[in-house]
């Protein structure tokens, strides 16, 4: 059973169809393989931004808590009797002393005792007033820097590799090159040079906005574990498909077999296997196309078996069958770029057909071409050539007519036949 299957379809065609069924295997698998690998990177970087706008908020409120705070003890600053003491009293000594213990200011009559951080910051005022009017301002601030970034971050859980940065009108104020620029609510931000997926949350303080930012290298590195995983199984899998593609080689190639045989059934006459009338209007109609787009020519010839209904009649239709596969063998053996009409209607001069009862016969054709673009179109070139072949068949048969041939020779005839006038 091997070695027949073998000798009909050939070690070529069963190598050809397990490679087909390994590359389909393997398209698929890729096309799994690219899907997940996909997937999982879409679903880590939207995993990504959901912990930085986790970590943006908890930040925040960190930030929020820590600004009451600043408020409540500038408030307590502002109530102690001490201070209404000193403020009362104008000591400036004292005023100074709990400015300088509390890092706060105190403003006082157009004076100004202790001294507040750089800007950018974040302050609290509490006023001290008397008999309904102001007498002196208390003052407290935090610094925005990175001093207050490393207490948010300590109070934040955060993913492995992110960080805060503070940003005050599009500039970076703390966590990075000052003064770089950042574009508040993208979704990922670039900060010398490295590319950063960002979320951002309003302080509602001096402008300025708190961002939670991740390398995108980090991020996407969260997946490599994953991905050589998916790259193993793809592999494990890849061998598989090797291993089953030789498996399925023979019935693969068997449908290819059947499906080429098909093909050939709907495309050749199964006596003589030339092409048949569906194939060559097919092909007629590309072939006049193809030259009516390059200005080039196409000839076409239909040729007929004289006297074949005759052959029929009188030997038999298994005869008749003998003719037409000698004919198309002669057809097939001559037809080139170079052949003539003429030279294939001698070659079937010299056929001979022996009949069931041992008589030889001899078998003639007759031809009738017409081209394009004298024939403008393919209705019209097949009609010429169908003309001039009865031509052939009513002069006499076993000669080629053309569609030119016979113009010339009807005008021969119309001149002749045309009355003289003197």
């Amino acid at each position: 059973m091997e070695s027949r299957f073998r000798s009909r379809y050939g070690r070529l065609a069963i190598t050809r169809a397990a490679l087909v069924v390994f590359l389909v295997f393997a398209a698929a698998i890729a096309a799994v393989v690219f899907t997940l690998d996909l997937s999982a990177r879409h679903s880590n970087r939207q995993e990504a931004r959901t912990e930085l706008a986790s970590t943006a908020r908890v930040a925040a409120s960190t930030f929020s808590t820590m600004r009451a705070n600043l408020r409540t003890r500038v408030s307590e600053l502002a109530a102690s009797a001490s201070l209404q003491q000193a403020v009362l009293g104008k000591n400036e000594a004292q005023l100074r002393s709990f400015a300088t213990s509390h890092d706060a200011r105190i403003d006082l009559r157009g004076r100004s005792f202790g001294m507040l951080p750089k800007k950018p910051r974040v302050m609290a005022t509490a006023t001290l007033a008397r008999r309904g009017h102001a007498v002196a301002r208390v003052t407290m601030a935090v610094p925005m820097d990175r001093s207050l970034l490393a207490v948010l971050q300590s109070a934040t859980p955060m993913p492995k590799h992110a960080a805060l940065v503070l940003v005050q009108h599009g500039r970076l104020i703390a966590g990075g090159p000052a003064g770089t620029h950042i574009e508040v609510g993208a979704r990922q931000i670039e900060v010398a040079g490295v590319a950063f997926y960002s979320t951002d949350t309003n302080l509602g303080a001096a402008n300025a906005s708190l961002v939670a930012v991740e390398p995108v290298s980090a991020v996407s590195a969260r997946v490599n574990a994953y991905r050589r995983r998916l790259l193993f199984v793809a592999a494990i899998t890849l061998a598989l498909a090797a291993g089953l593609a030789t498996r399925l080689a023979r019935p693969v190639a068997r449908v290819f077999a059947d499906l080429a045989r098909l093909t050939r059934q709907a495309q050749t006459d199964g006596l003589t296997n030339l092409a048949n009338r569906r194939t060559l209007d097919e092909r007629l109609d590309d072939e006049v196309e193809h030259a009516r787009r390059l200005g080039t020519h196409v000839g076409f010839v239909i040729a007929d078996i004289d006297d074949f209904k005759s052959i029929n009649d009188s030997y038999g239709h298994q005869t008749g069958d003998e003719v037409l596969r000698r004919v198309a063998q002669a057809f097939a053996q001559a037809v080139r770029e170079l052949d003539l009409p003429e030279k294939i209607r001698k070659n079937l001069e010299e056929l001979s057909v022996t009949t069931a009862e041992g008589t030889p016969l001899k078998v003639t054709a007759s031809f009738g071409a017409a081209c394009f673009p004298a024939q403008p179109t393919v209705e019209a070139l097949v009609a010429a050539a169908d003309a001039a072949l009865y031509d052939a068949k009513r002069t006499g048969k076993n000669r080629v007519v053309t569609a030119t041939a016979k113009r010339k020779s009807r005008a021969k005839s119309a001149a002749a036949d045309a009355p003289v006038t003197a």
